[in-house]
């Protein structure tokens, strides 16, 4: 009885840990890395979702020292993460979500450099039939945006918060004039 029980718990166990290894999230890989004086910010591809116990990771500075991260996962595909500002300035090692990457922080910049307009569809308080992109702020950030890069921005006009992305040539739909490049509400008809 005793050599059933002690098999039946081994089992048991064995089933706990591959099973909570099969659906953990992880890194496919660092997409960048910006330093401004909000801190060193690292942002991740990756695939599957991440529990709260598993947003986190480490920068270790060349030369030894340890920093934590702090994550959230911003949607299915994207991890951004924060780090001390003392990563700045130095060659690190970055570990998340079961990978290593090698880079570079720089030391922070004086700001934030590359502004893009932002533009949804017409808010609620549009004039009826309103037949243009709707410009409801900006978005600035330290490094040029690219292709299809997502941010999750607040659009007063709709007082709640929607992932837009960014299209270089701009955004041609419905037959409304295109604004030029900035970021977009993506739509799904």
């Amino acid at each position: 009885m005793k050599r059933l029980f002690w098999t039946a718990v081994v089992l048991t166990a064995l089933l706990a840990v591959t099973a909570g290894t099969a659906f953990a999230g992880s890194a496919l890989e660092l997409r960048s890395v910006g330093n401004n004086q909000g801190g060193p910010t690292f942002v991740f591809r990756v695939t599957g979702e991440f529990s709260d116990s598993e947003l986190t990771g480490f920068v270790q500075v060349q030369g030894g020292d340890d920093f934590p991260l702090f994550c959230s996962q911003t949607s299915p595909t994207e991890v951004v993460c924060h780090a001390s500002k003392k990563v700045g300035g130095h060659d690190v090692v970055v570990g998340f979500g079961g990978a290593r990457f090698w880079t570079y922080v720089k030391e922070p910049g004086p700001g934030r450099s590359f502004c893009y307009p932002a533009y949804d569809y017409p808010g609620p308080f549009s004039p009826p039939g309103t037949t243009e992109w709707s410009h409801f702020g900006d978005v600035c950030q330290e490094e040029p945006a690219y292709e299809a890069q997502s941010i999750y921005m607040y659009n007063p006009e709709y007082a709640s918060s929607y992932f837009y992305e960014y299209w270089g040539a701009g955004v041609d739909a419905f037959g409304w004039a295109n604004p030029g490049e900035g970021y977009y509400y993506y739509f799904h008809p």
